[in-house]
């Protein structure tokens, strides 16, 4: 079967079913010559994988086990935090109500004394992996926190999402408080957002060093 039969037999089967408009399969492989061309690839999209997901960035953990930057208990308890991470905020929710969790909620789920889970939650923010939304005019008013105060897992460790679309506020907030960079923890992949961009996303640490110097 020569090339034109080949496309001609690839339209007939992609007309969808319902009376659903037919893929131009010629127009398709056109383009996707142009794409291959320029480095990127074109692909058939198939049903939605509902599954839940949480990815741990591996060169970036290594790091941190290499250095022994953390102990074995906040190791274990990242690994507890997982399924609480949300798609996309990278923020510590409930996973039926989607509210942000206190640590009081955190130690309920995990069965857990609040005192220990308190203070693991302190050191892991201390270090960089944990980061939390407190609001100024609250403590200046009440000198504390009276209301929630949303945890944040930092994405250059544990990420619930496409590494190339950061929510921009999460990664400006993890790039001026970037305490694993100030104590010498030096990840592979690290976060940036460019002037102008909507997202954040992981670039290998070369790129990193060169975005910091230009800026």
């Amino acid at each position: 079967m020569d090339m034109q039969n080949a496309l001609e037999a690839a339209e007939k089967h992609a007309r969808l079913r319902d009376g659903e408009k037919l893929v131009d399969v010629a127009a398709v492989a056109i383009e996707e010559q142009k794409a291959n061309g320029q480095g990127y690839a074109l692909y058939k999209l198939k049903n939605k994988n509902k599954a839940l997901f949480v990815q741990t960035i591996q060169e970036n953990l290594d790091v941190l086990i290499r250095k022994e930057f953390l102990t074995n208990a906040e190791l274990g308890f990242l690994f507890s935090l997982m399924p609480l991470v949300q798609l996309h905020s990278n923020g510590i929710t409930d996973r039926e109500t989607g509210q942000f969790m206190t640590v009081s909620e955190i130690a309920k789920y995990l069965n857990r004394d609040r005192t220990g889970i308190s203070a693991t939650i302190q050191s892991l923010l201390v270090k960089g992996i944990l980061f939390e939304l407190v609001d100024s005019q609250e403590i200046k008013e009440h000198k504390r926190s009276v209301t929630r105060r949303p945890l944040f897992m930092n994405p250059e460790i544990i990420y619930a999402g496409d590494r190339n679309r950061i929510n921009a506020t999460l990664s400006k907030l993890v790039i001026e408080f970037d305490k694993l960079e100030r104590k010498k923890a030096l990840l592979s992949w690290k976060l940036w957002i460019k002037n102008g961009e909507e997202f954040g996303r992981l670039y290998s640490r070369k790129s990193y060093l060169e975005f910091k110097k230009m800026k």
